[in-house]
């Protein structure tokens, strides 16, 4: 049980690295961070103007969710093809693990890395209000960052890659299985 897990953690640790080394990656990474940092001022300049205090957190959660299940199906679902070309079927076999501890820890993965940069965002927004609280002179509140944790990132997150994962499987082309996860969101 043990060298399972530790198969599992492994994998979960090398795909993680790998998804946060490509230029798909950084490349969708950055994007949010200009739309947040840009709406982020726009909500102060727009709270500053008489916008109900407390509601700029909430509209940047829901902006980066939006967009979190727009970019989730393009970072998740060319797994299979990305490990065809970096040839890690070879470096398996070196090290022998099934393939359901192969899929759980690239799926642990993927959720991680993508966890670690929502996690950014979340420190971004709070930064963003701590701007505005010292522009407007309201209260700074953390449980909006907890709940938006809890109830709007984790499970948007959880599906979108699950149901990116389940495509990526059954549709056998990354493409098809991010158009088809993308259009649902």
């Amino acid at each position: 049980m043990f060298s399972i897990l530790n198969n599992i953690i492994g994998v979960a640790r090398y795909e993680r690295k790998m998804l946060l080394r490509t230029t798909k990656f950084r490349i969708l990474g950055i994007l949010p961070l200009g739309i947040f940092v840009y709406y982020g001022i726009r909500l102060a300049i727009d709270t500053e103007f008489g916008m109900p205090p407390g509601e700029e957190s909430y509209v940047l959660f829901l902006i980066y969710t939006l967009f979190q299940s727009l970019v989730i199906p393009f970072m998740a679902g060319s797994f299979r093809s990305a490990d065809e070309q970096a040839h890690i079927y070879e470096v398996v076999a070196v090290r022998p693990i099934s393939t359901a501890e192969l899929v759980v820890g690239k799926y642990l993965g993927t959720v991680s890395a993508l966890f670690v940069f929502s996690l950014g965002i979340l420190l971004l927004t709070l930064g963003l209000q701590a701007a505005m609280i010292s522009m407007t002179g309201n209260p700074l509140t953390v449980k909006p960052y907890i709940l938006y944790l809890v109830l709007l990132n984790l499970p948007a997150l959880v599906f979108m890659s699950s149901l990116t994962f389940f495509l990526g499987v059954l549709l056998r082309r990354p493409i098809a299985a991010a158009l088809v996860a993308t259009a649902y969101s």
